[in-house]
């Protein structure tokens, strides 16, 4: 991900502490944990052949990366949605490949996709008018909610930095027209939507009316998009990581922290993802990233084992 990157000689410069909860999300959770509690933590892809010998068995094939993976972690952020409406059978033969890895002592658990919408809908002209595109894509989707698992997680819909709040009305009136039986969340860029005016906390309020979540990107060069705003229990997080510089650690204890403090007061389910810089960094930043959220918040996360630990402990 390209968006709020900064030089890494400015990463110093950089206040990455997280702000205070505003009054909405304090009135989202309701001061109790959950009778059921999901945390979640994924990359954006899995067919990284560098992954091979460290992440994946040293044999693993491409065929094979997505079975490999869902051993590991138990989300994707699936941007491959937004590219084409897949049919069905398409998403279906990812559906199995997941399937295939529950028989691994690794398997984290239960696996969900979190697609991205198509951006035929959400980044060409007006929104009016697009319930046929929106009806072909949920109706795709959905085969991830059939068959013996539920493996569908949140929707969400990224706007460009150019979607701002002047466009207000026709965006709520789209995310009402949206179907229901989908958890939908929204990114939004545009500096205004975060300006903490009436008018924009009365549009979040909306969303929480309306049961549409909020994507939160925490990256360097963007403060402003990271405003820890809860509209549903539920939250979606895109960890913008700079390859591995030592903000990346400290931040990470911040949200593990903070994730904490949700779990405790009633969130539901958090999604994380890890945007990192380079694809090398994320089978060791994520075991880090597992032990840190199984530890800080209580809730049972992935926490991939690699294989050269695995071969390591074989010796004795």
């Amino acid at each position: 991900m390209d968006f709020g990157r900064v030089l890494p000689e400015l990463l110093g410069q950089v206040d990455f502490s997280l702000p205070p909860d505003p009054p909405l999300t304090q009135h989202v959770l309701p001061g109790k944990p959950a009778a059921n509690q999901g945390l979640f933590l994924g990359a954006t892809r899995w067919t990284v052949g560098e992954w091979v010998g460290t992440f994946y068995p040293r044999t693993s094939k491409p065929a094979g990366f997505l079975t490999a993976y869902a051993r590991q972690l138990n989300t994707v952020e699936l941007n491959a949605t937004h590219y084409k409406i897949y049919s069905r059978e398409e998403l279906q033969k990812w559906v199995q490949q997941v399937d295939d890895s529950a028989d691994s002592v690794n398997h984290p658990g239960e696996f969900v996709f979190c697609p991205k919408l198509y951006q035929g809908i959400s980044h060409r002209g007006a929104l009016k008018g697009k319930e046929s595109l929106v009806q072909e894509f949920t109706t795709a989707v959905q085969v991830f909610n059939e068959g013996r698992n539920t493996r569908l997680g949140p929707v969400f819909i990224q706007f460009s930095d150019s979607f701002g709040p002047g466009r207000q009305v026709e965006l709520l009136e789209f995310l009402a027209s949206l179907p229901a039986s989908v958890q939908w969340m929204i990114e939004l860029r545009h500096p205004s939507w975060f300006e903490m005016t009436t008018r924009m906390q009365n549009f979040f309020e909306m969303l929480t009316q309306l049961k549409i979540g909020l994507v939160i990107t925490d990256v360097a060069g963007r403060r402003d998009v990271n405003p820890m705003l809860l509209t549903v229990p539920q939250v979606m997080i895109r960890f913008v990581g700079n390859q591995g510089h030592a903000t990346d650690y400290s931040r990470m204890e911040a949200w593990a922290d903070r994730l904490g403090q949700w779990f405790a007061c009633g969130l539901e389910a958090a999604y994380f993802f890890l945007h990192l810089g380079e694809e090398a960094l994320v089978p060791k930043f994520s075991v880090y990233a597992g032990q840190l959220l199984k530890e800080r918040t209580g809730v049972e996360t992935a926490v991939p084992v690699l294989e050269e630990e695995t071969r390591q402990g074989s010796l004795f």
